[in-house]
């Protein structure tokens, strides 16, 4: 905060005249009074004789620990609380015009607090009848010497130039006889016009979400209406229908530009806090926060298609099939050699025993029950190698099963992976975000998604449908993605996206302002009594929807049909193949009734 302290004098011939020395009590009392922690001494045509009581002032100053200076601005170290004592033997209306011009571009009077002001006319403020007014409720003296003290400030640039009369200071009664300044914290627009700019709506009524996100209309209506109230002044709306963006050549469009251009004084829209705005912008109280997001559909639950084959290898097959014909040939040899010992056991043929042997190796059983030692032996050995490759196929599948998805849950995931394709909302604002940002991997993500054209969409709701349907990753706000998902049907893939954030654009929601504006204090502590009533934790849900309520997906692999695909197709060929087989051993048995009936029908 700075104040500006004016103390005037009646010119004299003396070497340093007593009314150049006079207000210098009251300034030190001042100073301490509002306490002051830096000052700046200005004296523009001061008396070469009264530079000691320039310097006795410094001194009494840094005595109740007031720091000074008598440079203008060279030696301001301070951003709060900081005074600017302007001493003049007259009344000369281009006299601090230097000071003005540096203080203005020192940056340093935000004027948040105070501003600067140029004495002219004040219509229906007499100070001669104030200051009588004063001396007859206080019973002064006519006789009297004493200092009257007047606060001048404005509401608007160019408008009117509003006094205040604050008391007189004397000698005896101090600064006892001055009232306190109108602070800032307090001071409304006294009814005067503020100018606030509002994104127009679609054409169904709500607002449109290509810009920044949604908006809240009637929430964003009651603020609007408190700010009017409490300011105590007259809002004038102006309509935009896009919020705007910074183009190439720098300047802003739609409502921001409105903005930059002084067209209007705040923008009553939640806008994201991005670097490149508040290079030309300021921002006033955090209303929420919100981030850019990756989004993408929902994993497949595994890897491996086909668990039925999964298991083999064309050299686990060759040797199962080896074990099989082993098998089936070692039994074939035992029923040869039992048969020519006991008359009663039948010889096996090489196609049952190949049959025999697959079934007991698929634990199926077969029909031959062996007669002697040594078939029992390779019964048993086979059995025990088919548990062992049964024991060995399901503790592979399960394996498979009981694994958790392996998910893409990270931007440098999703640019290291071949199978995505990448894009974003042609010429948007996540376009522009891209463009502009210093993040490598976002920049990475820019150059990849535009280096194909096909990749960009015109819309969050073309994008969003796209990452549902595709292996399709789609950079956009948080906010307007999450509201576009929520107006999506099931069947477009409302629950099959989800969410990647990228925590490196975290940012908040905020109102913007012009850069210096003076009604970002009002503005900030309205806000700031709203949150007390919890009116603001309202417009963040609104602001910043949550993601549509699913259910929410497997987070291990399970089997489908599409799964054991190759099973059934295993099955089917096998009953057909038995089928076939059947008519045909049912044909050659019965051929001669076959041919008998051939012949009948022939003739």
């Amino acid at each position: 905060m700075y104040t500006l302290l004016l103390a005037y004098a009646l010119p004299s011939d003396a070497r340093c005249p007593e009314s150049t020395i006079a207000p210098l009590p009251f300034v030190l009392e001042y100073a301490v009074w509002r306490g002051w922690h830096q000052a700046v001494i200005y004296s523009p045509d001061l008396e070469p004789g009264c530079q000691w009581a320039i310097i006795r002032l410094m001194k009494c100053l840094s005595i109740n620990g007031i720091a000074s200076t008598s440079e203008l601005l060279h030696s301001f170290h301070l951003r709060a609380n900081i005074g600017i004592i302007i001493l003049s033997p007259r009344l000369k209306r281009n006299a601090t015009a230097n000071l003005t011009k540096l203080v203005n571009k020192s940056g340093i009077t935000n004027y948040n607090y105070s501003r600067v002001f140029t004495m002219s006319n004040i219509s229906r403020f007499s100070l001669i009848e104030q200051s009588r007014k004063w001396s007859l409720v206080h019973r002064l003296e006519p006789s009297e010497r004493v200092i009257s003290v007047v606060q001048y400030f404005k509401v608007r640039s160019n408008s009117t130039l509003y006094a205040s009369f604050l008391g007189n200071w004397d000698r005896v009664k101090s600064m006892s006889g001055v009232e306190v300044p109108y602070p800032v914290e307090a001071r409304n627009f006294l009814g005067e016009e503020l100018v606030v700019g509002r994104c127009n709506s679609t054409g169904d009524g709500n607002p449109s979400l290509e810009d920044d996100g949604p908006s809240a209309e009637e929430m964003l209506d009651d603020i609007l209406h408190f700010l009017t109230v409490r300011l105590n002044t007259t809002s004038s709306i102006r309509n935009y229908s896009k919020l705007g963006f910074r183009t190439y050549e720098g300047t802003w469009t739609g409502l921001l530009g409105a903005l930059m251009d002084h067209t209007v004084d705040v923008a009553l829209e939640p806008v994201t806090v991005h670097a490149a705005r508040r290079q030309d912008m300021d921002f006033i109280f955090p209303i929420a926060e919100t981030m850019c997001n990756i989004y993408i559909r929902q994993q497949e639950t595994s890897t491996v298609r086909d668990i039925f084959l999964a298991p083999f290898s064309i050299r686990l097959v060759a040797c199962v099939v080896a074990v099989v014909l082993i098998a089936a040939i070692a039994i074939v040899l035992i029923s040869h050699v039992t048969s020519t010992i006991c008359v009663n056991n039948r010889r096996m043929g090489y196609t049952e025993a190949l049959i025999w042997s697959t079934g007991i190796l698929c634990q199926q059983g077969g029909t031959w029950t062996p007669s002697n030692p040594s078939g029992s032996v390779l019964l048993i050995v086979c059995l025990f190698f088919a548990v062992v490759t049964y024991n060995a196929y399901a503790a592979f599948i399960t394996s498979v099963l009981s694994v958790r998805v392996a998910s893409v849950d990270t931007i440098a995931a999703v640019l290291h992976s071949p199978n995505f394709k990448i894009g974003y909302i042609r010429n948007g604002a996540d376009q522009m975000y891209l463009m502009s940002t210093k993040d490598v991997q976002l920049n990475a993500f820019y150059i990849r998604g535009y280096s194909d054209a096909d990749n960009l969409v015109s819309s969050a709701e073309e994008g969003l449908a796209r990452a549902a349907s595709q292996d399709y990753a789609f950079f956009a706000g948080q906010r307007v993605a999450r509201a576009t998902l929520r107006s999506l049907s099931q069947a477009r893939g409302r629950c099959a996206v989800r969410e990647l954030p990228v925590h490196s654009t975290r940012a908040h929601l905020a109102f913007p302002l012009p850069r210096q504006s003076p009604y970002a204090r009002p503005t900030l502590l309205s806000l700031l009594q709203l949150r007390s009533g919890g009116a603001l934790a309202r417009l963040e849900a609104a602001l910043v929807p949550d993601m549509p309520q699913c259910a929410p997906p497997p987070g291990f692999a399970s089997a489908r049909a599409t799964d054991v695909r190759s099973a059934l197709i295993l099955l089917i060929v096998g009953l057909i193949t038995s089928l076939t087989i059947g008519l045909g051993e049912y044909c050659w048995k019965n051929r001669k009734e076959l041919k008998t009936f051939l012949a009948f029908m022939l003739s």
